[in-house]
């Protein structure tokens, strides 16, 4: 059965306090076990590359929660979807096999073969997994969203935790962190494939899913970079930087931008399919997100100023150290990004997808250009962290500004 918007609500967030508490503990213990800091930069990179694809990914789900409407005898309109899934998991995985093998050793040393393996096992399962998950949203199957979440972050936890207790291989540890994909699709597809299918219709045909789809994984690619992947970018632009400061830099943001940015992408689809997609925008509904979201920054900045450079130093055992001005400023731009994600769905939802595309992509690119220009590392990652995503909120908004102001006259 199909639940309310305010059930639905608190399923999704419980579902994401668990995972994203079982996600924190496996970031958190990764540099406290593993036997070294190159070990621990190797792990942590390898954790953004999959997770920017994942990230990136999270664009089908969005599209698919979109099209899915609830309709009882919908049997024929369930075929489009497995044929766009099972096509787009092989293209996917394809394209992983030939990132790791091309990249691979550009990202981690001598990483090529295994990360042409364990990448494209983690996307394949994660495409499926999107693919299912945008219709339990589209269907509002609450109890399906919150199980698969669960299981998800439970059989990486009860997979990888252990094998970080017992200095496994990175090759090793990387399978066990892309496993869990497919695993949990099987597992929630077996569990509650009678509530799904026959029961839901798209409003578009495979064409549609992919053109769509093609815009919002793009955008989601983009957005990706900036959350998921920026440890894996600052990595591959701080060769000459010392394993200590890069180390200081990718657990500060991980351990900043888990609790802000995270929670808020975990609800992308649930605002799509349970907020936006049904409701109008206004202009006090605008300004309530923009006061909200500035005065929840002002206190997160102030806190991770203050606190950061302790929680940074006491985690690590001591062996990472940073300044609190640079916490303070990866805390505004995790807060920034996370109001992109709010902005994000909202446009999709109206189906401004061009618009959504243009701020995420305009300031991935930025962050991008900001990462590589010739600088002090302080000030390099300050810039690319702060400019860009603000130009990108501003795009959102503008367009959002702009359907709203269309909406009244």
């Amino acid at each position: 059965m199909a639940g309310s918007t305010a059930s639905g609500l608190r399923a999704v967030l419980i579902s994401t306090v668990v995972a994203g508490i079982v996600g924190y503990a496996i970031q958190v213990a990764a540099p406290a076990l593993l036997p070294s800091q190159s070990t621990y930069v190797s792990f942590s990179v390898f954790w953004s590359t999959l997770y920017l694809w994942v990230a990136a990914l999270a664009g089908i789900q969005q599209e698919v929660s979109r099209a899915t409407h609830p309709a009882d005898g919908a049997r024929q309109h369930a075929s489009p979807l497995r044929r766009f899934a099972g096509f787009a998991a092989v293209i996917v995985a394809t394209g992983a096999v030939a990132f790791g093998l091309l990249l691979g050793n550009v990202i981690i040393p001598g990483a090529a073969m295994w990360l042409a393996v364990a990448l494209p096992l983690g996307v394949a399962g994660y495409v499926l997994s999107a693919a299912l998950g945008g219709v339990l949203y589209g269907l509002r199957l609450w109890t399906a969203v919150a199980f698969t979440t669960i299981l998800d972050a439970l059989l990486r936890a009860i997979l990888v935790l252990p094998a970080l207790a017992a200095h496994v291989s990175v090759p090793l540890l990387a399978l066990l962190v892309a496993l869990p994909f497919g695993i949990a699709f099987t597992l929630t597809w077996l569990v509650f494939r009678r509530q799904v299918i026959g029961r839901f219709a798209l409003d578009v045909g495979i064409r549609g899913l992919f053109v769509n789809s093609s815009s919002t994984v793009i955008a989601a690619t983009a957005s990706g970079l900036m959350i998921s992947g920026l440890p894996m970018l600052i990595g591959a632009t701080s060769a000459q930087v010392s394993a200590s400061v890069t180390g200081a830099l990718i657990l500060t943001i991980t351990l900043t931008r888990a609790p802000i940015v995270i929670p808020v992408i975990a609800l992308q689809s649930f605002l799509i399919a349970a907020v936006f997609k049904d409701t109008k925008l206004s202009r006090g509904s605008l300004k309530r997100i923009v006061a909200i979201g500035a005065s929840a920054m002002a206190i997160l900045v102030a806190g991770g100023w203050i606190i950061g450079p302790f929680v940074v130093s006491f985690i690590s055992g001591s062996r990472f150290t940073i300044d609190g001005w640079l916490v303070g400023v990866i805390v505004l731009s995790a807060g920034l990004t996370a109001t992109m994600c709010i902005t994000g769905p909202a446009l999709i939802a109206l189906r401004r997808h061009r618009a959504n595309l243009a701020g995420w992509v305009i300031a991935a690119l930025l962050t991008l250009g900001a990462l590589v220009v010739p600088s002090p590392q302080d000030v390099r990652i300050s810039i690319a962290l702060i400019a860009p995503v603000t130009v990108g909120l501003a795009v959102h908004t503008f367009a959002l500004g702009r359907r709203v102001r269309a909406q009244t006259t």
